[in-house]
């Protein structure tokens, strides 16, 4: 087998970890939101269990692109995949990491249909980000790298309207029950842990406009990205 033949199988390689990190990220995403909706105690707990096969995943994923770096020598566009790769491969694990946590907090707190619905928005953003940078992962086009932008913004506005509205159920009342207050406070926390994952999944679009130019621009979302 050529040298070339045996770069072309390493590459083919790492782009399909990946891809199965991004898939197994996703599923994890679907699991928790099916969870949530069905009010399955079982079902949040095998998220919980499976996100250490995302860890796994992760680290096998690592060490096997440093190790095709190594053995093959990698430059140019091939490097930036391996490199960008490993980079890729961090963020999606923090990504699924969020999903781990909102099944924790709805196993600890058994939320209410409000709150369940708030994070159902927010989840809701996040899932389609999710699928947008996995069609960015096959064809990378512009106008896919918008919506994942202008979703990351939406999450935003979500975002502050929803913190404002469990911080008025907080305020509202002086005899709250500490549970109650609790719960309340730990929802905003799993909101902003899904702000945070769009964060992620903006860094990754990044890292694939590296992979893809080889140059790194920072993504400022503002108003003028969508106009």
């Amino acid at each position: 087998m050529s040298y070339n033949k045996i770069l072309d199988n390493d590459v083919k390689a790492i782009k399909k970890d990946m891809s199965n990190l991004v898939e197994a990220t996703k599923s994890q995403y679907g699991r928790t939101f099916e969870a949530m909706k069905k009010r399955d105690i079982e079902l949040a707990n095998q998220v919980i269990s499976g996100d250490k096969v995302i860890d796994q995943l992760q680290n096998k994923f690592t060490n096997m692109a440093l190790w095709k770096i190594a053995k093959q020598q990698m430059v140019a566009g091939d490097l930036r995949l391996a490199v960008g790769s490993i980079l890729i491969s961090r963020e999606i694990e923090r990504i699924a990491d969020y999903a781990k946590l909102i099944c924790m907090f709805y196993i600890n707190y058994q939320p209410g249909e409000i709150e369940i619905g708030y994070i159902s928005k927010m989840f809701d953003l996040v899932n389609q980000m999710l699928n947008f940078i996995s069609s960015l992962f096959e064809n990378y086009e512009n106008e896919h790298r918008k919506k994942v932008l202008e979703l990351r913004k939406m999450l935003d506005t979500n975002l502050a309207e929803l913190n404002e509205s469990l911080v008025a159920e907080i305020e509202s009342s002086n005899k709250l029950a500490p549970k109650k207050s609790m719960l309340f406070i730990s929802a905003i926390r799993e909101l902003r842990n899904l702000e945070r994952a769009g964060d992620h999944l903006v860094n990754v679009e990044e890292i694939l406009n590296f992979i893809r130019t080889g140059k790194f621009d920072e993504v400022f979302v503002d108003d003028n990205d969508f106009q």
